[in-house]
């Protein structure tokens, strides 16, 4: 008996269940893709899975439940592990359409791949689903529904992938094209499913069945799948919706941020004049920002094209635009220009345009750009010129006028510039000195100079090697010098310069340009070979004067300075360099070194007072030197005092020709207190009366007194005025025996002011006696106003006192009128003149010019020394001492000393 195929029916509530479903699903996979395409990263993984699992268990709910709702008239079961498999393939095809439509872009060939893949996914979950069935029969299936529903699920699966893509972007709403959408994918996608039941066939079978792991849905487990399929999807749908209200949101604040930023971007182009723009030859196209209209003049409402830019384009620069344009175009390449443009003011304006090339979608060429009005730069760059074009004319100038021969060379050494200080010296013209662009290297150019002459080295012979091998050392080292040499004039006259040579470097620190000055410096080297002359004049000096200079700074408190003198003065070496103070100081006799410490500057320096000391020093072999130092503060202009600067002296010899001195002085101070003695013990017999007289005379007066004194009635008056001529008597012959002493006195010279005329009266009172022996009248002839003089009163005394009886001994044999006169009065020039004249034999013939000397005399009885002590004294009193004849007879003595500016009391 032939087997009967079941009959089955459907439970068309079930159905449309499973109809709804569908379009639930498809609607939840239409937001979702929009979720996976705006998403990124691992949050687009997240919601890739999450939709793909949601959108899943929908299709597989519609299909679980279109399968329930196929009635047999057999128990039927399900295999609950294949149904999980059926399951995990709807989701797995859920993932590769979700991955498909949530790409950026969807080709042809990526939506076949994809729905194949889908339909493939969609057709195994479908047949897993009924292989899962347990029940009492056999399924056979017809082969032609089988492909056609498998050819149903690709094409239902691209049509689903197209209608996704495309509505995945809407943003707000359920949105009726998306609802639409769904409903047709929906009420697809059951026709796959439906297809597939109507393929299977079932025939009764009486082997057993295996209900292992197999379960029996019952009403209540089809409204679970139901609820939970509705669940899952509204759960997706919600979440996609908070998700999108976020993204919303969020869209918002970044598109406020880009308005604004649009709104900066456009005050930025306004300020700083730069404009934007897009272009796509192909289609002709042109997007401008509105700084761009603005800065071609044009309104905003006004369609941008390439002729009307270039009706804009300066007529000399059209050419130059349009070619560049064109090519630009042509090359799909950026491009960088600029040009003038004239404006309907006819004003004109400098832009500069700036584009890149980009690759569209569609595979053409798309440059976007900025356009710059850089009118302003323009003509601050034309402004720039012009003041460099004047400073270059100022700094040539200031290069012209400047007092030095200024050039410059290129990195081989050969000229390339010189100035008009250069050419005046050299006597060249430019052409000539450029032509002579070796001259530094110092080889004959191809010209002869402006004067015609043979050409000779600028540099002296006898500096050019040096200052050529110097030069090229230079060239080799890159390193700036300077030398100098004597550099020929156009005249022929060699003076000396200074060359100072520095290179400029690039970027590597290689030299690309030399620049050179030559300042004469003849006079310098004058000046230099005058002071070194002088400096030598001055070493020599100092050695032949045997005195050294030294400077020693207050600051450092150390001597900064010592001439060579000064080293052999104090014994020091110059190489060892200049000692320190401590070492000076152990130079310094220990009896002399406090001393010389508190009085030089040593002591206390910022004083700055002058000092000037004399102290031993014992050098290294033990003799011993006498020196004078002396020290002059110098001060700044402030009055800051800076440094010492003084000499040393050595006075050794000095001080033993003083010592010689004092013991000759000594000598002639005893030699005329010999003369002098001498001279009293000649005038013995007239000091003697002298003497006498005012003894003599005292007697009598006492004799008076007492007469006086006896008689019967005393007269007080007259022995009173006896007694007073007692006294007087007495006075005048202590005075005299005063003077004698004073003239016996044998002791050191005492300086002090002297009455000429007070000496001249003391000697004429000793010698009164002498000369009226001789009958000699002595007069004399005293300036009241006469000043004093510095001296030592013996000593002039003396002097007075020989003049006086020289002229006494010329008159004592002389048979005429014998008369002494001395005179004082002030002489020329602040001297004091005192003269002795007598009317004696008068100077001796043919030896007049030999009385000064010693031991000349025309005395019998004289030694010829008086003259010559009193001319010695005189002239150590800064005097002078001379004699000269009379008219008719005699001889006149004159003494001349210096006078004081203190009148006589």
């Amino acid at each position: 008996m032939a087997a009967v195929n079941l009959i089955g029916s459907y439970n068309y509530a079930l159905v449309a269940l499973s109809v709804l479903i569908a379009i639930f699903a498809s609607y939840a996979a239409l937001d979702l893709a929009g979720r996976v395409t705006a998403a990124g990263g691992w949050t687009r993984a997240i919601w890739l899975l999450g939709g793909a699992g949601a959108m899943g268990t929908g299709i597989w709910s519609m299909h679980y439940i279109g399968m329930l709702a196929f009635i047999l008239p057999i128990p039927v079961a399900y295999h609950w592990p294949t149904v999980l498999l059926s399951l995990f393939a709807a989701i797995l095809a859920s993932v590769v359409a979700l991955g498909v439509v949530s790409r950026q872009k969807m080709g042809w060939f990526r939506a076949l791949a994809g729905s194949v893949l889908m339909g493939a996914g969609i057709a195994s979950m479908h047949y897993i689903g009924m292989a899962a069935m347990r029940l009492p029969a056999v399924c056979q299936f017809n082969s032609f529904l089988v492909v056609l529903s498998v050819v149903f699920a690709v094409l239902i699966s691209l049509a689903a992938l197209w209608i996704t893509f495309h509505f995945r972007d809407r943003k707000t709403g359920t949105g009726w094209q998306k609802l639409s959408g769904a409903v047709v994918m929906g009420a697809a996608i059951p026709v796959m499913h439906y297809t597939g039941m109507a393929a299977a066939s079932f025939t009764p079978s009486g082997a057993p069945t295996d209900l292992s792991h197999a379960v029996s849905i019952s009403t209540l487990g089809t409204a679970g799948i139901a609820a939970a399929t509705f669940i899952v999807l509204g759960l997706a749908l919600l979440t996609s919706w908070v998700d999108r209200q976020f993204a919303t949101e969020a869209l918002e604040v970044q598109e406020e941020k880009l308005q604004r930023s649009e709104a900066y971007l456009a005050e930025a182009q306004r300020l700083s004049h730069t404009g934007s723009f897009g272009w796509r030859p192909s289609t002709g196209e042109i997007l401008c920002s509105e700084e761009t209209f603005r800065i071609f003049d044009y309104d905003r409402a006004t369609k941008p094209t390439v002729e009307l830019i270039l009706q804009r384009v300066h007529p000399e620069d059209t050419a130059f635009v349009k070619q560049t344009i064109e090519r630009a175009a042509q090359d799909g390449k950026d491009f960088e220009h600029e040009y003038r443009l004239v404006m309907p003011d006819s004003s004109v304006k400098y832009v500069h345009v700036m584009a890149h090339a980009l690759t569209h979608e569609s595979g053409g060429v798309e440059f976007v750009g900025a356009v710059m009005d850089v009118s302003d730069r323009k003509r601050a760059e034309e402004e720039v010129r012009r003041s460099e074009a004047l400073a270059e004319q100022r700094l040539r100038l200031v290069v012209d006028t400047t007092p030095a021969m200024l050039n410059s060379c290129r990195p081989d050494g050969y000229l390339d510039y010189v100035n008009k200080g250069w050419l005046d010296y050299f006597g060249f013209s430019l052409e000539t000195a450029l032509d002579r662009a070796d001259v530094m290297k110092m080889s004959p150019p191809s010209k002869a100079d402006m004067y015609g002459s043979d050409w000779q080295p600028v540099i002296h012979p006898e500096d050019l090697p040096g200052f050529t091998d110097h030069w090229k050392s230079m060239l080799v080292s890159g390193k700036p010098g300077e030398r100098e040499a004597r550099v020929r004039r156009f005249d022929g006259v060699y003076r000396w310069h200074l060359f100072r040579v520095v290179p400029l470097y690039d970027e590597t620190g290689k030299p690309v340009k030399w620049y050179a000055s030559a300042f004469d410096i003849e006079d310098r080297k004058r000046a230099e070979e005058a002071l070194r002359r002088s400096e030598g004049y001055l070493a020599e000096a100092q050695r032949l004067t045997r005195t050294g200079s030294w400077a020693w700074s207050v600051a450092t408190r150390h001597s900064v300075y010592w001439s060579q003198e000064n080293y052999r003065l104090f014994g020091f070496d110059p190489e060892g360099g200049i000692p320190s103070d401590e070492a000076f100081y152990q130079r310094i006799h220990p009896e002399d070194r406090d001393r010389v410490r508190r009085e030089v500057f040593l002591e206390r320096p910022d004083e700055g007072s002058h000092f000037d000391v004399e102290f031993r020093i014992v050098l290294p072999d033990g003799a011993i030197k006498y020196v004078r130092s002396t020290g002059h503060p110098v001060r700044n202009i402030s009055g800051d005092l800076l440094e010492y600067v003084g000499t040393s002296i050595d006075v050794t010899e000095r001080k033993r020709a003083d010592e010689e001195r004092e013991r000759l002085r000594q000598a002639q101070a005893d030699l005329a207190h010999v003369n002098r003695v001498t001279t009293m013990g000649e005038l013995t017999v007239s000091l003697a009366h002298e003497v006498n007289q005012p003894i003599a005379a005292a007697i009598t007066n006492a004799n008076t007194c007492m007469r006086w004194l006896a008689a019967d009635t005393p007269n007080l008056e007259e022995a009173r005025a006896a007694a007073m001529r007692i006294v007087n008597d007495g006075t005048r012959a202590a005075e005299i025996i005063k003077r004698v002493r004073l003239l016996f006195k044998k002791g050191s010279p005492e300086r002090e002011l002297v009455d000429l005329n007070e000496v001249v009266r003391d000697m004429i009172v000793l010698l009164r006696s002498e000369a009226t022996r001789y009958s000699i009248s002595v007069r004399t002839n005293l300036a009241a106003d006469l000043p004093r003089v510095m001296g030592d009163r013996v000593q002039l005394q003396q002097v007075v006192m020989n003049l006086m009886i020289n002229g006494i001994d010329a008159m004592k044999d002389v048979d005429e009128t014998r008369e002494l006169i001395v005179k004082s009065e002030r002489g020329k020039d602040e001297q004091v003149l005192v003269s002795v004249s007598d009317t004696g034999v008068g100077l001796p013939q043919q030896q007049a010019d030999q009385i000064f000397d010693a031991f000349f005399t025309t005395k019998s009885y004289g030694t010829g020394m008086g003259l010559r002590i009193s001319h010695s004294i005189v002239e150590s009193h800064g005097g002078r001492l001379w004699a000269a004849e009379n008219s008719p007879r005699g001889a006149s003595f004159y003494v001349t000393l210096p006078a004081k500016a203190e009148a006589p009391e």
